[in-house]
């Protein structure tokens, strides 16, 4: 009994005509051929499955055949013949892969030099010509830029990025581009009409989606299916194939659509269940949504999501129900979910924390909740603050005495109407003892002005309540706001126990020879904000 031939061999394309959704290329390698000039070197480029070495061993055909028609191989001459056998010793096939080094390309070069034996033109077609290392690339160059006039270049690449420039301003490039859905469907089908098995347009539709743009991944889907029935439908398709199905995904995104958490958990049990694969599963729920963005932005070209009818419908009826943002979130989500299941130990885990997510977001939390409190929002604006008077300072060195202006956008003007004349006698007003500590809690209060008060002393009166602290920071003035006092008077009162009304006495630093500039970077790092280097220079 004659052994089976996969269905990707046995109908892979024997002359230009054949090939599928490449006439840019074909064309233009037909009329090189009738007209007798073919270049020396060509590199076809493309995602896998497009044809690409199917099209160098056409073009190899074509170019030695004895009775070639309008640029295609005859298909019936002893060199067309052969050549389909893999017979011919002057049409040379190498896997760059596993021929890589200098070595191997010193042998080519010295075989190149023999005239070929049966044939017109020698041909040496490098498939993943990406994978040869640097040396090999540059002991091919001067071959590839002067070879013999019998002697002709075939390279094919996924991966053009990783070819030499050297190589590619040397060779002609074609890019293949990926097969459309609706091509891989026919060929399917007219596939099927000669083969004993049928298929339903549905299930080719299933598997050239499946396939994404390659014909060799479609007719290698097509044949696992046919080991399953000979009358394939899609239900076929997904069994042979191990995928849930377009009804698993809509049920999930109607769930989604409803935050039914539940429903959408029920539904991931029933497929693990099943044995189906989660990740595969969280990739078809991403293009699924990504056809839903597609449809809710341009409802009238469906065809750009490249879904069947009966698909179109169930995603029309579930983009009246999921706004954009919502669309576009879960997708974001989706994707993500995906690629951390590629490093989860637990997919199933990973998918289904990512649907309760999308079905429980802006269900129960009211307003009040996700909305910042008052005082992050203050703490907030205080920073804004700090930030753009630090870069005035910055930009224009130590501002000039000024009287207080009105507060923009509600912003706290500084307290300068708190500093008193001068320094305390410390018989009126002893030294505060647990300053330090009150320091610490005014702190944990605001940090955001906490900083300006190191290297500070202060004195109180407990019979007139007034703290009075002397402060030695240039920036304390332009900084420290009425909002501020009040929070350092909470701060004491928590430390000491009793109230305070807070007054301060700003003092010159001590010099300790370092430049203005450099003690007011330090400031501002000890009041904890971040000065790029840009605005230190």
């Amino acid at each position: 009994m004659a052994a089976y031939e996969a269905l990707y061999r046995k109908w892979r394309p024997q002359s230009f005509d054949d090939i599928v959704a490449q006439p840019h290329i074909t064309r233009t390698l037909k009329n090189q051929i009738m007209r007798g000039k073919t270049a020396h070197a060509y590199l076809f480029t493309g995602s896998r499955g497009t044809g690409k070495t199917t099209c160098a061993r056409i073009f190899a055909k074509a170019v030695n055949c004895l009775n070639p028609k309008n640029g295609d191989p005859c298909l019936e001459c002893e060199i067309c013949k052969d050549a389909e056998r893999g017979a011919l010793t002057d049409i040379i096939e190498i896997d760059g892969a596993s021929n890589n080094g200098v070595d191997e390309v010193r042998n080519l070069r010295e075989n190149a030099g023999f005239m070929p034996v049966r044939c017109r033109c020698k041909i040496y077609i490098i498939d993943e010509v990406h994978m040869m290392s640097a040396g090999a690339f540059n002991a091919l160059l001067k071959m590839i830029e002067e070879p013999p006039e019998y002697v002709k270049f075939v390279f094919a690449t996924t991966e053009i990025h990783k070819v030499p420039a050297t190589i590619l301003s040397r060779c002609q490039r074609f890019d293949f581009r990926r097969i459309l859905p609706a091509d891989i469907a026919g060929r399917i089908q007219y596939i099927a009409d000669n083969e004993p098995f049928t298929i339903t347009p549905d299930a080719a539709h299933r598997i050239a989606m499946l396939a994404d743009g390659g014909m060799r991944d479609a007719l290698s889907l097509l044949d696992q299916c046919a080991a399953v029935s000979d009358s394939i439908s899609i239900e076929t398709v997904e069994e042979a194939v191990g995928v849930a199905g377009t009804e698993s995904v809509f049920e999930i995104l109607r769930a989604v659509a409803a935050k039914d958490a539940s429903a959408a958990l029920a539904r991931i049990d029933l497929l693990y269940r099943q044995s189906k694969d989660m990740t595969r599963f969280a990739d078809e729920i991403s293009q699924q949504l990504r056809n839903l963005m597609l449809l809710k932005t341009a409802p009238d070209d469906p065809a750009l999501t490249g879904c069947m009818p009966a698909e179109i419908e169930a995603l029309t009826t579930l983009a009246q129900q999921l706004p954009m943002d919502r669309v576009i979130g879960a997708l974001s989500a989706v994707r993500q979910c995906c690629d951390r299941m590629t490093r989860a130990g637990n997919r199933r885990m990973e998918l289904e924390m990512t649907l309760i997510r999308l079905c429980t977001e802006n269900s129960g939390a009211s307003s009040a909740a996700a909305a910042p409190s008052a005082d992050v929002q203050a703490l907030t604006d205080r920073i804004a603050q700090l930030e753009q008077q630090l870069a005035a300072v910055l930009k224009n060195g130590v501002p000039a005495q000024k009287a207080p202006r009105k507060p923009e956008s509600g912003l706290p003007a500084p307290a300068r109407n708190l500093q008193v004349e001068s320094k305390p006698d410390t018989t009126t007003y002893p030294p505060v003892r647990n300053w330090a500590s009150v320091l610490e809690a005014f702190q944990e209060i605001n940090p955001s002005v906490s900083g300006l008060l190191n290297d500070s002393n202060a004195f109180a009166n407990d019979e007139t309540g007034v703290l009075i602290m002397v402060v030695r920071n240039r920036l304390f003035r332009q900084l420290f706001t009425q909002q501020d006092a009040v929070s350092l008077g909470q701060a004491a009162q928590q430390v000491l126990g009793r109230s305070y009304k807070i007054r301060f006495k700003c003092e010159e630093p001590q010099s300790s020879g370092e430049s203005p500039m450099d003690q007011l970077l330090k400031r501002a790092k000890e009041s904890g904000i971040e000065v790029s280097q840009q605005e230190q220079s």
